[in-house]
């Protein structure tokens, strides 16, 4: 006769033994059903892509930053600051243009106090590469150099770059400013945007018109047909009126020939000078008035000459 053994019940105490507690089975799953064996790695691999998007940001933020974006045309009525000092009461005008390469001298160090050496005595003086104030600062270099001559001045930026007005022409004077305005020029294939800076004063009571720029010379075609407008500007204004500027031409090129042949259009550098005159690109062109004396100075405040002229009105 067999015997059946009969299934032993198990108490609750005793299953609580056999099976694992709730807070040990959170750390008991098997690799097929949740946490991999690799999470390092996985962890490794989210950060190493976290980092990888941080970079991509900062260098598309970058990029645009580095981007020269072309600034409208403006207008107005006054200079900032009225001017300490005025020689009106002088019957000569005695004007200068000068690219200042952002202060930066052929030594490499930048002094805006050399520039200011440089320009002192001007009734009025037309400026090239002239830097605007970056983030954190107040003035820019047209400012300061006003504020140091006792000038009033103006800057007129061509071109915005790293979220500020980075780079253009201006103009300090000690003339009474009837109006001014920033005209952008043509550009299509060159690298950076240049504009004019047209200016209506007064000297004796009389208007005059000054336009200052700086001519792109990246590209050929850009450089012919901003030359082309502002000679056009300049050929279109009532006289007596003065081109000054960094035009990025010599005066064997016929796009500046041209203008230097046509009747009226003076050279006061080249007048006084004649054939010892140097080839050069920094220009100062009057119709209307006449020379009584000009010069160049090489002093390695730049890497350009500041050109300047003394010139009168024309006996009546």
């Amino acid at each position: 006769m067999s015997t059946r053994l009969a299934p032993q019940r198990i108490g609750v105490d005793e299953t609580r033994e056999l099976s694992p507690r709730k807070d040990e089975a959170r750390h008991l799953v098997h690799p097929a059903h949740g946490a991999s064996p690799n999470t390092p790695v996985i962890k490794a691999q989210r950060n190493f892509r976290r980092w990888l998007m941080a970079i991509a940001l900062i260098a598309g933020v970058g990029y645009y930053g580095s981007l020269r974006k072309p600034l409208g045309p403006d207008a107005g009525t006054w200079f900032h600051a009225p001017a300490a000092t005025s020689r009106d009461g002088n019957d000569t005008l005695r004007i200068g243009t000068f690219n200042i390469h952002g202060a930066k001298g052929t030594d490499g160090a930048r002094s805006l106090e050399r520039i200011a050496r440089t320009l002192r005595g001007l009734d009025f003086a037309g400026l090239n590469e002239v830097h605007g104030s970056l983030p954190g600062y107040r003035d820019d270099q047209a400012a300061s150099l006003g504020a140091a001559l006792g000038m009033s001045w103006l800057y007129a930026p061509s071109e915005e770059r790293w979220w500020c007005d980075q780079f253009g022409n201006g103009a300090l004077s000690n003339l009474a400013i009837m109006s001014w305005q920033r005209i952008p020029l043509p550009r299509v294939y060159g690298k950076s945007f240049r504009n004019a800076l047209l200016v209506r004063a007064e000297h004796q009571g009389r208007p005059l018109n000054l336009v200052v720029t700086h001519i792109d010379r990246s590209d050929d075609r850009e450089r012919a047909e901003q030359l082309r407008t502002v000679g056009e500007l300049f050929l279109a204004l009532e006289a007596p009126a003065i081109l000054l500027g960094d035009l990025n031409t010599g005066a064997d090129e016929p796009a500046l020939r041209k203008l230097l042949d046509t009747p009226g259009v003076h050279d006061p550098l080249g007048e006084q000078l004649g054939v010892d005159a140097p080839r050069r690109i920094d220009w100062i062109l009057v119709r209307g008035l006449e020379t009584v004396d000009a010069g160049h100075v090489w002093n390695g405040a730049s890497d350009h000459p500041h050109v300047w002229a003394e010139l009168a009105w024309p006996a009546e």
